[in-house]
């Protein structure tokens, strides 16, 4: 039987897993790309778009950010043609965005790059595992998203200074 201590260092062993899986993630994706990583921002939120239309907002729930950072990558990606804004008809105030063709051809690019990158990271990995792999993480985002209000605020202004400095 494990002990409540012994389960407490495989938890922190993930949580520093993920944390360097996602800081690599980064890191390699600029110098695959060859991009920012503002770029690769929007290029994830062009993901987020897909193939339809979306309201600003609804873009900015998706991605968990402000609506404020949603707009100015959304400028970002218009300066660049690769998306096009129209306000909705339902409502006037709002806006709606979808891919320009050139935006879909930079997403599908970019989504060639990162599964060849992938597929020559996992060579060595049976499919099974690599299965497996996703289904966990999947599995463990949608708890961590599902329980996140029950642990929101819970550390002070100093820790969250302390962390994120």
């Amino acid at each position: 039987m494990q002990t409540t201590s012994e389960s407490d260092q495989a938890v922190d062993e993930l949580g520093d897993a993920v944390v360097a899986l996602v800081r690599t993630w980064r890191g390699v994706s600029r110098h695959v790309t060859g991009t920012s990583q503002t770029t690769l921002a929007v290029l994830e939120m062009a993901r987020t778009i897909g193939e339809g239309e979306r309201r600003l907002s609804e873009i900015a729930e998706l991605r968990g950010v402000d609506q404020s950072v949603i707009s100015r990558q959304i400028g970002e990606l218009q300066r660049k043609h690769l998306v096009c804004r129209r306000p909705d008809p339902l409502d006037g105030r709002a806006s709606l965005v979808r891919l320009t063709p050139a935006g879909l051809e930079v997403l599908e690019g970019a989504r060639r790059v990162r599964l060849e990158w992938l597929r020559g990271a996992l060579s060595r990995s049976p499919t099974a595992d690599v299965r497996a792999t996703a289904r966990l993480v999947n599995a463990l985002s949608e708890e961590l998203e599902t329980h996140a209000a029950d642990y929101e605020g819970m550390l002070t202004h100093d820790e969250t200074v302390a962390i994120t400095s």
